[in-house]
């Protein structure tokens, strides 16, 4: 029965190999239309694998605005197929001429390294474009997928498979969501738990658990529980995104049973947007190409529908000011709740010289909300204009001025929080383990508020201002990656290490303060990235500086939690440590 088992999956993939490579290869890219720009062959993860590129396409002129994105994952029955077949390649170009960034992508084919690795992959990938969102301009929280066969395979698992399935991988850019927002699949294989086709009798669980792993035997030969883990229907739940699917009845390679039983699995979850195109036209594995006077127009409208308009969640308050400076302004969301609610605030990166508070996350925004926890984001004054440490008593102010909102904006100031990343971070740590800061005799009655955090989370956070301290514990930190005065303006020694001890948690932490939530993109026995701009981002929010704070923390008594790859932590995600460390049992 095995023997018969693996040569059905070789027959399957034989011509799924067939139909990929007709149309792909690695051709240059041409025909771009006017006012798009490519970038070709990008790496999205470091190492010796070709298999590890990606092409973007985009509009030429960056509008006000992110854009939506959309990621091709070629075909080829996992063992062929480039990033640039014409009908992968065409449409992202065509896409991007409409006001889209769009990504190609190649990954590890089966002959290369066996599954999981395509999906690892194509989830790297992902997490490489929300990584570099800012960078080329993309909405991290509006992405889509199309792919056909089994690149259909491979998006679906972008939509359903959770970080918890263990099939991230080894790849960086760890602190980043390797799904999407919404999926377009055709000819999809669902599940290697049913026959792929006809030609498939039936499954066997003694279906090749010697051959597991092994390069070119195909997906069948693993175990059923390793099956199980790989099928996009085994993820499906009420919280699936959007499904645009494509399949015809007389599919040779991949039964129509596979669609019929993923939709019926879709929608038996509750899953709320499914929609469905079955043909009968004896158009076969081809079918999304031989009706693409229908698909083509059904997959614009689709992303048209579930990327572009997408409501934006807009401030309850918008733009308050704060403080005297112009950028001293906040955005405030309410949660909707009956009593007082906690508070979680954002507070930009950026180096200290740039940043805007529309960097907040909108998935951790509407997930805070819906847990009962208003959200605040913050602007500060930047350097060099106004020297360290304006941003931060500029963070203070804005506390304080929202504790004195607290009736009018119906928020329990005992219970707040704040969150940010690179220099927000390190304003974050300030906040949180600095003394009491309120000033209780002051003729400003925002003055008099209280300072003091419930908690804070922090991702890439700098736990020491201090240069020299850098140069003794950050691999390959030799150097200031700054000149002082462009942080700190014109100040004496003694005053600039005033200033540093004054704003530095390693400086500032006691046995009083609040429990932390750390994120680090890296091991700490990660090597150094080649690339000098990558290696100096690198070394810059190194996890270093999280060790070193979470083992001061530790001799406390103070709870530190520490998030890296690999590393074993409490909360997997912000809005999961505030909403236990805001809310109490129960409410």
């Amino acid at each position: 029965m095995r023997t018969n088992w693996v040569l059905a999956v070789s027959f399957v993939t034989v011509l799924l190999f067939a139909a990929a490579h007709a149309a792909g290869g690695d051709n240059p890219i041409r025909n771009v239309p006017p006012g798009v720009r490519v970038v070709a062959d990008i790496a999205y993860r470091e190492g010796q694998s070709k298999a590890w590129r990606l092409d973007l396409a985009m509009p030429k002129e960056p509008g006000d605005e992110p854009l939506p994105a959309i990621v091709f994952v070629h075909g080829g029955g996992w063992r062929s197929g480039d990033k640039r077949a014409a009908n992968f390649l065409g449409p992202a170009l065509e896409f991007a001429a409409k006001g889209y960034v769009c990504v190609t992508v190649n990954y590890r084919l089966i002959q290369e390294a066996p599954m999981p690795a395509c999906i690892e992959d194509v989830k790297c990938a992902m997490r490489w474009l929300r990584a570099h969102a800012k960078e080329y301009g993309v909405d991290p929280e509006r992405i889509g997928a199309y792919g056909n066969s089994a690149g259909a395979h491979l998006v679906a698992m972008l939509g359903l498979c959770p970080p918890s399935a263990g099939l991230e991988g080894d790849g960086p850019w760890r602190e980043y969501s390797s799904m999407v927002q919404a999926v377009v699949a055709s000819a999809t294989p669902a599940s290697f738990l049913i026959p792929m086709n006809s030609r498939q009798a039936n499954v066997s669980n003694e279906a090749g658990s010697d051959t597991a792993g092994a390069p070119g035997r195909g997906i069948l030969g693993l175990p059923e529980e390793t099956r199980k883990k790989l099928c996009p229907i085994t993820y499906v739940s009420a919280d699936a995104p959007p499904f645009l699917l494509v399949h015809e009845e007389s599919d040779r390679l991949v039964a129509v049973r596979q669609a019929d039983e993923f939709v019926k699995a879709l929608r038996e979850a509750g899953a709320k947007d499914v929609t469905y195109m079955r043909y009968t036209d004896g158009s076969g594995h081809g079918v999304f190409a031989a009706n693409i006077k229908d698909t083509g127009p059904a997959r614009e409208a689709f992303f048209e529908r579930t990327l572009k308009q997408k409501g934006q969640l807009k401030p309850t308050y918008e733009n308050v000011k704060y403080g005297p400076d112009e950028r001293n302004r906040l955005d405030f969301y309410q949660a909707e709740t009956q009593k007082p609610a906690p508070l979680a605030v954002f507070i930009h990166g950026g180096g200290f010289r740039g940043g805007s508070k529309k960097s907040l996350n909108r998935a951790t925004l509407q997930e805070l909300l819906n847990a009962g926890v208003s959200v605040a984001a913050l602007e500060y004054r930047l350097v060099p204009e106004t020297p360290l440490p304006a941003a931060h008593r500029d963070c203070l102010r804005a506390i304080q001025f929202i504790c004195s909102k607290a009736s009018q904006w119906n928020i329990d100031k005992t219970r707040i929080g704040a969150f940010g990343g690179s220099a927000g971070a390190q304003i974050c740590m300030w906040l949180a383990f600095h003394d009491e800061m309120a000033d209780p005799s002051s003729q400003d009655p925002v003055e008099r508020e209280s300072s003091r955090l419930t908690c804070v989370a922090t991702n890439g956070g700098q736990a020491t201002m201090e240069f020299e301290w850098w140069k003794r514990w950050i691999p390959g930190y030799d150097q200031p990656h700054r000149e002082r005065t462009e942080l700190f303006g014109e100040v004496s020694d003694e005053e600039l290490g005033r200033i540093v001890k004054n704003i530095s948690a390693l400086s500032l932490v006691s046995s009083d303060d609040p429990p932390i939530f750390m994120s680090y993109a890296m091991k700490p026995d990660d090597p150094i990235p080649a690339d000098p701009a990558k290696a100096q981002n690198w070394k810059v929010h190194h996890v270093m500086f999280g060790i070193k704070l979470k083992e001061k923390m530790d001799s406390l008594g103070v709870t530190a939690d520490l998030k890296y790859p690999g590393a074993h932590t409490t909360y997997e995600s912000v809005p999961a440590f505030f909403i236990a460390r805001l809310k109490p049992r129960g409410e």
